[in-house]
């Protein structure tokens, strides 16, 4: 495996650039991301040189090491975070490390804690905490634990944290926990009527009363439903059940109560109407003549996928009406015409080549070439001009 984007962006974030070769406290020399085996006083380095020294000198030797002292299989997350920890501690340390052990044994979570422990540096001949390679560690343990397929979940009602006893270092079982999810508890409140049970068929009618309350914006019938006998209980409402729910809905109101519909014309089609007089409001008059109804609109359905058939009679008519248009001339036309162009050019050149083949006697040559120019110029029109004419002969004759 190699070192990913991700992980040399974690490695150059906490070793940070520096263009300058500086001096160590142990008498070495630092440049670029980390580099310490070639760099030297009065050295200077650019940050593209730098990370080029970084990806391909520096990291390949963590991460054959990385390869040969870890046997588990790593993903990429994992691979990144434990080079970014070598590189920091060195070979030597990562090797002899309770990380490869915690590793190879499987224990990936005890391997991430036991990288925590490196957080730790000599700080004027005292052992203290560092928190830059406290930030460190916190961010290589995070990119350890990171699930490729994204992070897991842990409910904290499941999964409580115990504070752990004693030394860093040292590993002690706190004990498991048991945690028991029970009901939330309820408040005291005063107890509503107890309502009796009801069966399927009720409480398919009650279900589809409140679906059309909250369509119409009205609020639901508080009258309770009729009583209706009990049903076998399945699996779901049967069509019967189905029937007498929506006969439970409605009730027993006859369809005759219900309001009719008005009668008007299709949708879609305007009916004219007679014009009011003057003064009239609408109500009906005793002394006004009625007025026969008008008919009811009839509804045309009109596909647009319909294949259309021209009748050959309207066709005929319409030609007739508009004048016949003489498109035959017009395709004549384009079929000669380039024919007569080139006919006429070569018979121009044919008898400018002539022309200029007999005067060449009594003018002066200019060029040896002059000599030739006549007769080729005639030679060519004439050629063009019999093969033009060939063609538009055949462009006149041709019948459609």
């Amino acid at each position: 495996m190699r070192m990913s984007a991700s992980g040399i962006e974690l490695i150059q974030s906490f070793e940070g650039f520096r263009p300058r070769a500086a001096r160590l406290p142990g008498g070495g020399w630092l440049i670029g991301y980390g580099h310490t085996a070639t760099a030297r006083a009065g050295l200077q380095i650019t940050p593209r040189d730098a990370v080029l020294i970084l990806r391909h000198h520096d990291l390949p030797p963590i991460e054959a090491l990385i390869a040969e002292q870890v046997l588990t299989p790593l993903s990429q997350n994992e691979f990144d975070a434990l080079v970014s920890f070598a590189f920091n501690i060195g070979a030597e340390a990562f090797a002899a490390s309770e990380v490869v052990s915690a590793l190879n044994a499987g224990d990936r979570a005890r391997a991430a804690d036991a990288m925590w422990a490196w957080r730790l540096a000599n700080v004027s001949g005292e052992l203290r905490v560092v928190d830059a390679l406290a930030r460190r560690r916190a961010a290589e343990i995070a990119m350890f634990l990171e699930h490729p397929a994204g992070r897991a979940a842990i409910p904290g009602a499941l999964v409580r944290p115990l504070a752990r006893q004693g030394h860093d270092d040292e590993d002690h079982d706190a004990g498991a926990r048991s945690v028991v999810i029970g009901p939330r508890p309820t408040t005291d409140s005063a107890p509503g009527p107890v309502l009796p049970p009801e069966n399927s068929t009720q409480a398919a009618a009650r279900a589809v009363s409140e679906r059309i309350a909250r369509i119409l914006g009205e609020a639901p019938r508080q009258t309770p439903a009729p009583p209706l006998p009990p049903v076998a209980p399945g699996d779901g409402p049967t069509p019967e059940e189905i029937t007498d729910a929506v006969k439970a809905l409605v009730g027993d109101e006859p369809p005759s109560t219900l309001p009719a519909r008005a009668k008007g014309p299709p949708e879609g089609i305007e009916r004219r109407r007679t014009p009011r007089p003057a003064g009239d409001t609408g109500a009906p008059q005793e002394d006004a003549p009625l007025l026969p109804p008008l008919p009811l609109a009839e509804g045309v359905v009109v596909d647009d996928l319909e294949i259309v058939e021209i009748d050959e009679s309207d066709l005929e008519r319409a030609i007739q009406e508009n004048g016949e248009l003489d498109t035959a001339s017009i395709r004549n036309l384009g079929a000669w015409l380039p024919y007569a162009t080139l006919s006429g050019l070569g018979f121009v050149g044919m008898i400018a080549g002539l022309e200029r083949f007999l005067s060449q006697g009594s003018r002066p040559l200019m060029h040896q070439s002059d000599v030739y120019a006549g007769p080729v110029l005639a030679l060519g029109g004439g050629f063009l001009f019999l093969i033009a004419s060939y063609y538009l002969y055949r462009a006149l004759t041709r019948q459609d």
